[in-house]
């Protein structure tokens, strides 16, 4: 199967590489020469622009930062009519659920299919092929590109039509954010009781302050070393998107996500700060203000 994957960032090229590793004919173009010669040597086709790709695959798969990009990339270029007949869109972005839903009615009436897949794991989770992917759309279109989501994924779940996908999503980055603020929140304490954080760890990790978020972003907290595995600026795009997917009076109902949210907000005054770890969300607990450490 000949797959043409646009957007190779943080998450896109560890995961175009998995499908390289397991033999894929994967068809990219990238503006970074460096980006390009890697993914050669692991066996990608590179071509002269996203037509050129489009026009080599059967399955295309986006990897791109919002729904602004997806719909320009897709639609506004009218990058569509170069598809192949029966072509399929697995749109593993993080994007708003309506942008899903226009992109597949703008795609669909030509024959072709749209499957919404966001992912969760972060940097580390995409290099490992461990990712969480959560899959809206025909069921059937979904059986069929499945194997290659596990090429990526440890863990793919049907969600059910176009769309669901990224609401699905929308609710993960809910509970990630808040379970960042309270693995800050805890750290913070450690240090004003004097503890040793390596001790911390060890000692409730294997309880029920245990997680994914605890193994990843510990470390970055204690050391107050934020290199991105996924961008707050990114992270904060995804919580505007669940907020502006219900009505304005239901922040009320969350509360400690609407109080996150501000934090988070305030610190991405900072503009530097958007390109760090979202668990830079740490940085609101300490007196360190300069962010771009």
């Amino acid at each position: 199967m000949n797959i043409g994957f646009i957007g190779l960032g943080i998450m896109g090229k560890p995961m175009s590489v998995n499908l390289l590793k397991n033999n894929q004919n994967v068809f990219i173009s990238s503006s970074n020469d460096d980006t390009n010669d890697e993914l050669t040597n692991y066996g990608a086709k590179v071509m002269g622009d996203y037509g050129e790709v489009a026009e080599q695959a059967e399955v295309i798969i986006l990897m791109l930062p919002d729904s602004k990009e997806v719909r320009e990339v897709v639609i506004d270029s009218e990058l569509y009519k170069k598809f192949n007949p029966g072509t399929t869109v697995v749109d593993m972005s993080s994007i708003n659920p309506e942008t899903s839903k226009e992109v597949f009615n703008t795609i669909n009436p030509d024959g072709h299919q749209y499957i919404d897949a966001p992912v969760s794991g972060g940097e580390e989770k995409a290099i490992d092929g461990t990712l969480s992917i959560m899959a809206g759309g025909d069921e059937a279109t979904f059986n069929k590109i499945k194997p290659l989501l596990q090429y990526m994924g440890a863990s793919i779940v049907h969600t059910g039509p176009v769309g669901s996908g990224n609401s699905v999503k929308l609710v993960n980055q809910v509970i990630v954010a808040n379970n960042i603020a309270a693995l800050a929140e805890g750290i913070t304490l450690a240090k004003e009781l004097d503890l040793d954080l390596n001790t911390v760890y060890n000692a409730i990790n294997g309880g029920l302050a245990g997680s994914t978020v605890m193994d990843t972003k510990f470390k970055k907290m204690s050391e107050e070393k934020f290199e991105p595995g996924f961008k707050m600026k990114l992270h904060m795009k995804d919580l505007n998107n669940a907020f502006e997917s219900v009505d304005k009076d239901f922040s009320e109902k969350i509360p400690i996500t609407s109080q996150m949210k501000e934090i988070m907000a305030d610190l991405l005054e900072d503009d530097s700060v958007g390109e760090q770890d979202h668990s830079a969300l740490f940085r609101h607990y300490t007196n360190n203000k300069d962010y771009r450490q």
